[in-house]
This record gives C-alpha cells, sequence and structure tokens, in this order.
C-alpha cells in the first residue's frame, strides 16, 4: 500500500494546480470514487478533521488519508510528495525572478496576472464562508469584526484569530449553559512562540517566523498568506508589496498548497537555505500535530469545547482572507485595465469551473498585449 500511496501522492504534488480547494476535490474524485480508499463519509469527517490543527487544509487531508491507508509513514509519505515537486519549481521559478523580475515581459505578464491572484483570494474567502458559516449569527459577527480589524486596525491577524476563538468558546459556553474550563493552554502557550523575532542569524530569523506562522495560523493557506503579508512587508519589510503578489502569481502557477509561496520568501530573503527552511518550518507544526491527533481525531473533534474554538477561529479566518485579497487587489489594480482584470477574473471564477492556472495564464498574456499596444 505505501508503493500506491508513493505514486499517487508524488502525481498529485505535480498535477495538483488551482490552491486548496482544488486539491481537495482532486483527492475526493481520484481517491474516493475511482479508487475507493476510503468511504464518502470517511471524506466528510476528514474534512471536519483539518480544522483542529494549524496549516493548509489540503496538506493535512492528504496526511490524515494516507494515514488510513499506510500509518504513520503513509501520512509522513503524502505530506513530503505534495509539497516536495512545488518546492522544486516555486525554488526555479524564484532563481529566475531574482535574476529576471525586470525584464519587460516578465513585468507586463505579472501586470496581468496580479489582479487575478486578488479575485482568486476574494472567490476562495467567499466559497470557505458559505460552507463554514450557515446561518450562525454570531459567526457572522465575528467575521466582519476579523474583516474591520484586519482592515482598519494594525492589529495582527494571529492575535485576532485567537482572541475570536476564545470569545467563541466564552460565547457558546455560556449559550449551552457549559461549564467553563481553564483556557490557559489555549490562550497563553501559542505566545511563547513570538518572544524571539529579532535575532542576529538571518536564518535564524527566518526559521522561528515560518515556525510561529505555520504553528498559529489557522483557516487554510490563505490566512496563512495573510499572516506572511503582515509579517514580511508590513513589519519587516523583506519585500515590498508588488513582491509578494508576484510570489503568490508564482505558487499559484505551481502545483501544491499555496503556502508554497513560503519558498519564494525564504529564497529572496535568504537564498538556497532560506527557501528550504521557510518550508519546511511552516509546514512542520502542522506535520506534528497532525500526527499527535490522528488516532483520536473523533473524540478530539466532537468536544464541545474544541468546535467552539474552532467556530471563533474560522469565522476570523474568512474575515482575514477577505481582508487579504482587499489589500492585494489594492496593490495589484493600479489603472483601468487592472480593475477590468480584476472584475472579470472574479467573474468567471464565480460563474464557471475554470482551473485557476488557465485563468492565469490567460491574463498573462493578456496584460502583455495591453501593455505592449498601450505604449506603441
Amino acid at each position: 500500500m505505501l508503493k500506491e500511496i508513493f505514486k499517487y501522492f508524488l502525481y498529485l504534488g505535480f498535477a495538483g494546480f488551482g490552491g486548496p480547494l482544488a486539491i481537495i476535490e482532486m483527492m475526493r474524485k481520484d481517491l474516493v470514487v475511482k479508487k475507493k480508499w476510503i468511504k464518502p463519509d470517511e471524506f466528510e469527517s476528514i474534512l471536519g478533521y483539518v480544522q483542529i490543527a494549524p496549516g493548509p487544509y489540503s496538506y493535512q487531508v492528504a496526511m490524515y488519508i494516507a494515514f488510513r491507508k499506510g500509518g504513520y509513514i503513509g501520512s509522513l509519505i503524502a505530506a513530503f510528495l505534495i509539497i516536495f515537486p512545488s518546492f522544486l519549481f516555486v525554488l526555479i521559478f524564484s532563481v529566475f525572478y531574482s535574476e529576471y523580475k525586470d525584464v519587460t515581459y516578465v513585468i507586463y505578464s505579472l501586470y496581468g496576472i496580479s489582479p487575478v491572484i486578488a479575485a482568486l483570494i476574494f472567490q476562495s474567502g467567499f466559497s470557505l464562508g458559505k460552507s463554514i458559516f450557515k446561518k450562525d449569527l454570531f459567526q457572522y459577527l465575528i467575521f466582519f469584526l476579523s474583516l474591520g480589524l484586519t482592515i482598519f486596525s494594525r492589529i495582527h491577524i494571529i492575535y485576532i484569530i485567537i482572541s475570536s476563538a476564545v470569545i467563541a468558546l466564552l460565547y457558546y459556553s455560556v449559550t449551552n449553559k457549559k461549564k467553563l474550563f481553564s483556557i490557559a493552554i489555549t490562550v497563553f502557550i501559542p505566545f511563547f512562540l513570538q518572544i524571539r523575532e529579532n535575532v542576529s542569524i538571518k536564518l535564524e530569523e527566518v526559521g522561528l517566523l515560518f515556525l510561529k506562522v505555520g504553528a498559529l495560523t489557522y483557516g487554510s493557506g490563505y490566512v496563512i498568506v495573510g499572516v506572511l503579508r503582515q509579517e514580511v512587508v508590513e513589519r519587516l519589510h523583506w519585500l515590498n508589496g508588488q513582491e509578494f503578489i508576484d510570489g503568490l502569481a508564482i505558487g499559484q502557477i505551481t502545483p501544491g498548497p499555496v503556502i508554497i509561496t513560503s519558498t519564494f520568501i525564504g529564497y529572496l530573503t535568504s537564498g538556497f537555505m532560506g527557501a528550504a527552511i521557510a518550508t519546511f518550518f511552516i509546514l512542520f507544526p502542522s506535520t506534528v500535530i497532525v500526527l499527535m491527533l490522528v488516532k483520536n481525531i473523533d473524540r478530539i473533534r466532537n468536544n464541545f469545547y474544541v468546535k467552539a474554538l474552532i467556530k471563533g477561529a474560522n469565522a476570523a479566518a474568512i474575515g482575514a482572507i477577505l481582508a487579504t485579497a482587499y489589500f492585494i487587489a489594492r496593490d495589484a489594480v493600479v489603472d483601468i485595465y487592472t480593475l477590468c482584470f480584476f472584475l472579470t477574473g472574479l467573474a468567471v471564477l464565480i460563474l464557471t469551473d475554470i482551473k485557476p492556472i488557465f485563468l492565469l495564464l490567460c491574463f498573462a498574456a493578456l496584460g502583455m498585449f495591453i501593455k505592449y499596444i498601450t505604449l506603441i
């Protein structure tokens, strides 16, 4: 069975384009419908499991499914193979970008792609919100608060998500007449990961930053993108806004989870070792937590207090995703053409089932065409 796991997740690592929802849908069609590795109800349960641990959804789904078929070894094989091909692709693109980002056709293609990246994140946030919120008005309240705080204040997304989880725990405990339990571990222990930030060795700084982000970020890879933007663009100034969008574009036109953008950031800040360290540490917490939880996940997932925390964290995460889309759109939409690119891309994503990579390639070509004809 380990051989089958190896073959499938190596294939998925090379073929998994389109972001977290697209990769999860590929696994559903391949492993539930065609190969019948797991039953449909088991797959639905796994989609619930991934809300418990931090990190990218598609990465965790792969680990849970592989564990069902191949135990811990199978789970680690899946974790490695779903990331490694995209790591190589992004590393190659990062080297190319650092050498040729000022070349005219690269600038023009990214001019067309950048607004569509914002549209992709908007569409992903709306889709996740529809699947999570249902008719819970309290979650909508958390969502709007998170959206407003992320856009109009300098409060870190991580703090907003953790605070929202605790507020939700208190709210649901009171409304359901449940006894409150000690939340000291839930609230305070994660903050220890944020104590050391200004270190003298750049590689150590990269490792600590991506470890923190990987350990404390819930709500899909697009939330992690938002946290990374706050860190590397606004706080540390390692990249400017356009460079960050370019990194997202590279992450979108390569296979694998969207957080593979961490490879790009790591390379631009600290070269090959920075790329490897950033990729490893942003996934390390999720990998360890999934492996710790996987045997007792049903009991943990159905715990009232865990469910309450997750509801608050998810609602805040959706707000953070849409706020991230707003900031990226603000940087990418620079004229009437890019506004049209954004609106058209968003409409196409909502109304069709087009794969994002094809949309991005089309707008890359359109961006080059528009730039050339307007300069003639």
